[in-house]
């Protein structure tokens, strides 16, 4: 067989061919197969067109609208938009959130060996979903799984750390007050101490599980005895001369008057009821455990022999009591009640009953034993000029910490009052302004303020006309908010009322 020859051809017929093969692949490459899109533009040309974002003048300060990974983690700016399939990470350093190309195999760094891996995946059991979509579409609230742990709104209250000296110290002398004011031994330094700590939630919550505990302090913060002395020394004040009363008239309010209770009893009580206020003051839980004592501790009549035969008021009664009565004989005044009711006292006991309030069970005990008429005696007392400006401004202090008290737990929804509970339209009869005018008017200055529930409406409306009057009153005045709010309120329930009819 012969081998194929190679022919050559003339020069000119080469050129033609030359420029007929450059056209033809010249427009191949122009124009891709159907079916298939046409290629990118060159890099260079695709660098010129990166979208950036710039937020200074400075060029270096720009940065890629599309984050552009590479096999090292780069920060990922908020605005940017970033690819998927990538791996990302949140700097726990830094706070930043961190991106590169991902790897599947790729080694987990050692310091992070053995730490809990989190995808952010839910898996939820196909098998209940239809009852939870029938709850949720009729508006139901869903249903906790079976065996789930018990809500608690409040969460743990773990023990503080005892890491140091002082931490083992304060731990020790709680444990060791509350044993010693328990077995009622030399209690003044337990108190003390107790009123340091109870603003601790964890170590208020230990004040309040323990009954016996809560019962000493109770009957400390409330004790009838001293109420009944406190009556006892008024008494004796209004028999006097009226000499020994212009000499006495000049002593503080807060000394107690003769045969009164001792200022150690005072101070006692006193520090009792602060210890109550702080634990209670933003400790639901422990708000929670004295409410769990309540029915048996509202029995207790703080007697020594534990009497009830003692004659004594139960602490349902003498708890709430803001002001001793004035006896049933003789005319006590304001005046007197003040001046033999140390207003420290009185300021702390109003602080504890505000928070014990927060309690349902609690607060309708006090609607029960008249507790709003107490905090009327409070409003509508006065000090006399003769016992100085001193004791009426700080009256006046009293009085303005008892309208709160009112307008927190009962008038002001904003404040956390429940509405509804009082003035309520069946158990608040209001008397006519008439007839509560003619009280006023026949009533000398040793009428006693208590029971004068139907008129609480005309007695708030004179309390803020009078502050109005003297200057100190009017719009977002607390003696305005608390009359406009009891109308409020009085109208609501008025309302309810015929609605229910």
């Amino acid at each position: 067989m012969s081998k194929p020859k190679l022919h050559s051809l003339p020069l000119s017929l080469l050129a033609l061919l030359g420029v007929a093969l450059a056209g033809v692949s010249a427009s191949a490459s122009a124009s891709p197969p159907a079916g298939e899109k046409p290629s990118s533009p060159p890099s260079s040309a695709n660098s010129n067109e990166v979208e950036l974002i710039c937020h200074t003048s400075d060029p270096a300060d720009c940065y890629p609208k599309i984050f552009q990974p590479t096999h090292e983690f780069q920060v990922v700016h908020p605005d940017q938009d970033l690819p998927t399939r990538l791996h990302v990470r949140l700097n726990i350093y830094t706070g930043q959130k961190e991106a590169k190309i991902n790897v599947p195999d790729e080694a987990v760094d050692p310091s992070l060996e053995g730490l809990p891996v989190d995808n952010s995946i839910v898996i939820v059991d196909p098998g209940d979903s239809s009852g939870s979509e029938k709850q949720q579409s009729q508006g139901q609230p869903l249903k906790p799984p079976k065996n789930a742990p018990a809500y608690d709104p409040h969460g743990k209250i773990k023990e503080p750390k005892k890491e140091t000296a002082e931490a083992i110290d304060e731990s020790s002398a709680f444990y060791k007050s509350l044993a010693i004011l328990k077995k009622g031994l030399d209690i003044d330094q337990a108190l003390e101490m107790l009123e340091e700590i109870s603003h601790d939630i964890y170590y208020g919550l230990k004040i309040a599980e323990d009954y016996d505990t809560v019962r000493e302090l109770f009957c400390l913060a409330n004790s009838p005895s001293i109420i009944s002395s406190l009556s006892s020394s008024t008494a004796s004040t209004t028999t006097t001369s009226s000499s020994s009363s212009s000499s006495s008239s000049s002593s503080s309010p807060e000394t107690p008057e003769a045969g009164g209770p001792s200022e150690k009893d005072l101070n006692r009580s006193r520090l009792a009821a602060s210890i109550i206020s702080s634990t209670v003051q933003n400790n639901p839980k422990a708000l929670a455990e004295i409410t769990k004592h309540w029915p048996t501790l509202q029995q207790e009549h703080c007697a020594k022999s534990k009497s009830k035969e003692s004659g004594l008021e139960p602490l349902q009664i003498s708890a709430f009591r803001l002001l001793p009565s004035p006896p049933s004989s003789g005319s006590s005044s304001d005046s007197d009640i003040i001046s033999s009711t140390p207003l420290s006292l009185t300021k702390t006991r109003i602080s504890a009953i505000s928070g014990l309030l927060k309690s349902p069970l609690i607060r309708q005990s006090f609607l029960s034993a008249n507790g709003m008429d107490h905090l009327l005696q409070v409003l509508l007392s006065d000090a006399s000029q003769s016992q100085g400006q001193g004791a009426a401004e700080e009256w006046e202090k009293v009085r303005r910490q008892a309208g709160h008290l009112i307008l927190d737990n009962f008038l002001d929804a904003d404040m956390g009052a429940v509405l509804g509970e009082w003035p309520n339209a069946t158990g608040d009869v209001q008397a006519s302004d008439k007839e509560c005018a003619s009280r006023a008017a026949s009533h000398g200055d040793g009428e006693k303020k208590e029971g004068q529930g139907d008129c609480w409406d005309w007695h708030a409306k004179q309390l803020a006309d009078r502050y109005k009057k003297e200057g100190k009153g009017g719009e977002g005045h607390w003696s305005w908010e608390l009359w406009n709010k009891l109308k409020e309120q009085r109208k609501n329930a008025s309302s309810k009322k015929k609605d229910e009819l």
